[in-house]
């Protein structure tokens, strides 16, 4: 269903010598499509976040996102957060493209706050994943955290987010930006009545872009 990267060599072993691929394949951007749960998605995030720690053991990263919610359908991409120290996000960055995490092209997050991605191959599926490296003081770990764990214990919540994300895929297809933005407005009121946005904490991904800052990009 979500077959988009060829890792290539033998997919199945997290573990990287010098003279093999890395373990992370190519992302290949795509139209969003709303799918069901994937009840796999968590055992391969455990996956993603043990390889990590192979090569960054501070703070480990996180499953957040969609995909770590049971039974909430979404568009079967692995999210993963890496809190870090502002001084370490040069140096965690520079692990995760030694894993094969790529930039992501054309660069909507900063420097100071990057978003990489890849792919996973498990079992039989090839799985896109996106790894926000975050300041660990950012008041946008805790609106990830506190959205997911939201979602998690309540089932009206996960329907509604999820009929939101059928409604706006119900002709087709869309552009990732399109969709993001579509959500923006739900999202934004969901986090307030949550109580986890600030004076500058708006949106779910703090530095995330316009719609029409987005398509000036691409």
């Amino acid at each position: 269903m979500h077959s988009v990267a060829d890792t290539g060599g033998d997919r199945s072993d997290p573990a990287m010598t010098a003279a093999s691929k890395p373990p992370i394949g190519l992302y290949r951007r795509a139209p969003v499509e709303v799918h069901q749960a994937d009840p796999h998605a968590p055992e391969a995030a455990r996956r993603l976040i043990a390889l990590i720690a192979t090569r960054w053991p501070g703070i480990p990263a996180e499953h957040v996102g969609s995909s770590s919610v049971a039974g909430l359908a979404g568009k079967g991409i692995i999210d993963l957060l890496l809190p870090a120290d502002p001084a370490d996000i040069p140096a965690v960055t520079q692990a995760l493209l030694e894993l094969g995490f790529q930039h992501q092209l054309p660069a909507v997050f900063p420097a100071s706050r990057p978003m990489l991605w890849g792919a996973l191959c498990h079992g039989p599926t090839d799985y896109r994943v996106h790894v926000h490296v975050v300041p660990a003081s950012s008041p946008e770990v805790t609106a990830m955290r506190g959205f997911r764990d939201a979602l998690r214990a309540d089932p009206i919540l996960r329907r509604r987010y999820a009929a939101l994300k059928r409604a706006i895929v119900a002709a087709g297809p869309v552009d990732p930006a399109a969709f993001s933005n579509a959500k923006h407005d739900w999202i934004a009121a969901t986090l307030d009545q949550l109580g986890l946005t600030s004076g500058r904490q708006r949106r779910l991904y703090e530095d995330a872009p316009s719609l029409e800052s987005t398509r000036r990009a691409s």
